[in-house]
């Protein structure tokens, strides 16, 4: 079981976007798919439950275990396409009949977020329903405008500007068209933090201004940053171009956060066809955009807070393996 830096943080257990990629070649920064872990205040927030997910919940189970105490956890998903949703089957405390799970997202096609889960979980594509899983589970579809309050009671679903209390969660949510159907970008406050989750957007000529206005402000953001402008523009060789994707480049990402003043920048839903060298590159071009920014890899902890300071925090946490060369990779394949 990892131990923690401080009592509030982010964790990053899966980073990749489109689909798992594991392989000597992404060891680096990972293979999984979009699950971050936030600790705040005494609650556990999981955003988005790609296959890090799977993880997360064995560690949150060992955690359980030592603690001596149920599992207790809100999960929150920015939309319900495969990567975001594949690692939920598998995630261990929704088996364990004392784990209280709370989930908002948004909805599919008119279907609620309860229908699309249990439709996941329909056999013959799985063997398990939703039903049968034997947590207490409570399922709610959110939209903008809404925002969920968290605290040691419980959650509270409300619209607008509400009071808050000193120990209260607050959770706002933006609407981006910027990606396919829609997704939801998530604005999390509480204890003099504020952290902004904002993954499958795509960025807009001179700025997603109702964004940046979203993001104002906050400590961290996490930014999807899928594409190289090369890749983006169609001048990668071997790869069309993604305009229209419903993904950002990593210069989309910088200028967001620069017209933002967020503190810190961590890109996020990495290619499935990057190795770890591109994404390296990726990073390094973007230092050269933004003054406090790095590519998120599996394992990622930030301390969040008024004792850390954002270029601290960066300097600490670089990614713990270094990057594996294609040709390195080839040769010990040879």
């Amino acid at each position: 079981m990892s131990t923690h830096l401080s009592n509030t943080y982010v964790k990053f257990w899966g980073v990749r976007g489109s689909h798992p990629t594991p392989g000597m070649t992404t060891v680096g920064y990972g293979g999984n798919t979009a699950c971050v872990e936030v600790s705040l205040n005494g609650q556990t927030i999981i955003l988005d439950a790609g296959t890090g997910l799977i993880a997360l919940g064995r560690e949150l189970a060992a955690r359980s275990y030592q603690a001596k105490q149920p599992i207790e956890a809100t999960i929150l998903f920015s939309h319900l396409h495969h990567d975001h949703t594949q690692g939920f089957p598998f995630f261990q405390p929704a088996y364990i009949p004392t784990a209280r799970l709370r989930f908002f997202g948004p909805d599919s096609f008119q279907d609620n977020l309860e229908s699309v889960l249990a439709r996941n979980q329909t056999p013959p594509m799985f063997p398990v329903t939703l039903k049968e899983m034997a947590s207490a589970k409570e399922i709610c579809t959110v939209q903008q405008g809404d925002v969920i309050l968290l605290d040691d009671k419980g959650a509270a679903l409300r619209r607008g500007n509400s009071a808050l209390s000193e120990n209260t969660i607050s959770v706002r949510i933006h609407h981006s068209y910027a990606h396919p159907g829609g997704t939801l970008v998530y604005r999390i406050e509480g204890g003099g933090v504020s952290l902004v989750y904002a993954t499958d957007v795509e960025g807009y000529v001179g700025v997603d201004r109702r964004l940046a206005n979203f993001a104002r402000g906050a400590d961290l953001l996490i930014h999807d940053a899928q594409y190289s402008d090369e890749h983006y523009r169609g001048q990668l060789a071997g790869f069309p171009a993604t305009q229209g994707y419903g993904h950002s480049t990593t210069s989309m990402a910088c200028e967001l956060a620069a017209a933002a003043g967020v503190k810190q920048l961590v890109l996020f839903h990495h290619d499935p066809n990057y190795d770890d060298e591109a994404i390296a590159a990726q990073e390094t071009h973007a230092r050269t955009l933004f003054p406090n920014v790095y590519a998120a890899y599996e394992g990622l902890e930030i301390p969040l807070g008024n004792n850390h300071h954002p270029e601290i925090a960066r300097q600490s946490f670089l990614p713990h393996a270094q990057p594996v060369s294609l040709a390195a990779a080839r040769s010990a394949l040879a």
